[in-house]
């Protein structure tokens, strides 16, 4: 079929929204997706609202800026009506960020949003963070100028908070949350007269800190790229006089920003959203952005900055059409995570890695029974990863000592929800199955308690299978036989410690899955 006919018969048929609840405003993403999985932006909407005023200031959330919350998301009720897009969490996200996240009165704001709008505001934290970071500058990784063979150093620096996500030769190197953004850089300041030269001298301190922090982890080797993107970088954009290409990846030189910085600084608020036609907020985070990228490009002496128009809403509507969890690519990223993570608390990863490949296998056989999806693999196969780190700190009910370690580390990709899921699927792995005093099982919805007893059951029949942590029985094969799991082995030696563990371990998944299980040993 030609390409132009296959176009045109890609129905765009689901819609989608993002509302993205920053420091400085809030913003809206409205989108369809076609038969293709491809996104179509239809809409995007901003309106002004500096939450990040009163939190970085007060620490808390004053009653009028709730208030404008509330308006605003009424209006873009009405958007997404007109549109015909469903509140429903399969196509309506609505996430907030730093200045909600940190607020003293987080909760009472989260509960005024939901009794006035009925919206169900997410909190990012920092995981997901890069997760949506990632996601939203996957077009771009690989593709010129940013190639394969260069080292990108991503920094998304927001009202609130700076993500840096450092990609190398196409893999996550690292991803790390600053709590210091443009914003709170001119708040911490803010009893300093704009244009005096304390209070540039006193940005130049803060701008140099953020810096060090985000190149510090480089250790100052080799060339790398800087690609922009977050809240600050279109302001900056106009102010510089750019416009944005088709592609959306724009080249900035340095010498176009260090030559407009010393009249940004000289000018008033006022003036700056006169001549560059800015809000407010924007005008007052400007020379502190336009001062970071400068001295990130110094520091890390480059002559040009990329910058994409792509942020937290693109990233966060590729992860409700499920890119993170279809992309191999973004997949692998997030198991060279937990890898990392089970090297840092000295796991056995021979025995690991084989638990999870046992475990992939039941998974895939009986896939007709659990109905579960590719993103609900990926936390088995975190979970398989992960499973025993807990002995880093004792040999004694060391699955408890795994699910605290997981929920608490910094897992590249997985959400909040998904690494809790994870901890679950990996504490019940021994002992007894799901129970309801589990403080943090007890906090998932049904649905997910029964998504972790589905997982937690497939992994406790693999764990089976290297209980000496040898990896003798290397050749294991899974079958479905009716109402029966045949599991052989070949070229085993006796199996009378897996036909043990399996009548200890199995049973739960025998009881939930309504399968026997049926090891068998091949002889050659």
């Amino acid at each position: 079929m030609p390409k132009a006919e296959a176009k045109r018969k890609a129905t765009r048929t689901r819609p989608l929204a993002v509302i993205d609840i920053g420091s400085t405003a809030i913003r809206m993403a409205i989108a369809q997706v076609d038969d293709n999985n491809d996104l179509h932006i239809l809409d995007s909407l901003k309106q002004n609202v500096a939450i990040g005023n009163d939190t970085f200031t007060c620490g808390s959330i004053s009653d009028t800026t709730m208030e404008e919350c509330v308006a605003v998301l009424k209006t873009f009720q009405q958007v997404l009506y007109e549109y015909g897009v469903p509140e429903h969490p399969d196509q309506l996200r609505v996430v907030a960020t730093s200045a909600v996240r940190e607020a003293n009165n987080r909760d009472a704001f989260l509960d005024r949003i939901a009794v006035a709008t009925d919206l169900a505001v997410e909190v990012v934290h920092a995981e997901e963070a890069g997760r949506f970071m990632y996601l939203s500058i996957l077009p771009y990784v690989g593709k010129k100028p940013l190639t394969k063979s260069n080292s990108v150093l991503c920094v998304d620096l927001g009202g609130g908070s700076t993500d840096v996500l450092y990609i190398e030769k196409g893999q996550v190197n690292f991803f790390h949350n600053h709590n210091f953004g443009a914003m709170r850089l001119v708040q911490e300041d803010d009893e300093l007269d704009w244009q005096t030269q304390r209070f540039r001298d006193v940005l130049e301190e803060q701008v140099q800190r953020l810096v060090q922090q985000i190149t510090g982890p480089l250790n100052g080797k080799g060339r790398r790229d800087i690609l922009l993107g977050g809240g600050m970088i279109s302001a900056s954009v106009r102010a510089l006089g750019l416009s944005w290409p088709a592609s959306g990846l724009l080249t900035i030189p340095i010498a176009d920003i260090r030559a407009v910085i010393p009249a940004v600084l000289q000018s008033s608020s006022d003036q700056l959203v006169q001549i560059y036609q800015l809000s407010y907020p924007e005008a007052e985070t400007l020379a502190p952005a336009l001062l970071s990228y400068l001295r990130l490009a110094e520091t890390l002496k480059r002559n040009e900055l990329y910058a994409t128009n792509q942020g937290m809403r693109d990233g966060v509507l590729a992860d409700l059409i499920g890119r993170c969890t279809r992309n191999r690519g973004f997949r692998q990223q997030i198991i060279n995570s937990a890898c990392a993570i089970g090297e840092h608390f000295l796991f056995d990863r021979p025995h690991a890695e084989h638990v999870m490949d046992v475990a992939l296998k039941i998974f895939k056989v009986i896939a007709s029974e659990h109905s579960l999806t590719q993103r609900h693999q990926l936390i088995l196969q975190v979970a398989a990863l992960l499973h025993e780190i807990g002995l880093f700190v004792s040999n004694h009910n060391h699955h408890l000592h795994s699910q605290y370690l997981i929920i608490n580390s910094d897992l590249f990709g997985l959400g909040g929800d998904d690494k809790k899921l994870a901890a679950c699927v990996a504490r019940y792995h021994r002992k007894n199955p799901p129970q309801p005093d589990d403080e943090i099982f007890c906090e998932l919805s049904r649905d997910q308690r029964i998504d972790v007893a589905k997982l937690a059951a497939i992994l406790r029949v693999a764990d089976c299978f290297d209980r000496t942590h040898s990896q003798l029985l290397r050749e294991i094969s899974v079958q479905r036989d009716d109402r029966q799991l045949v599991i052989a082995v070949a070229k085993a030696r006796e199996l009378s410690l897996e036909r043990l563990a399996i009548q200890r371990k199995g049973a739960f998944f025998q009881a939930l899955y309504g399968i026997s299980i049926d090891l068998k040993a091949v002889k050659e």
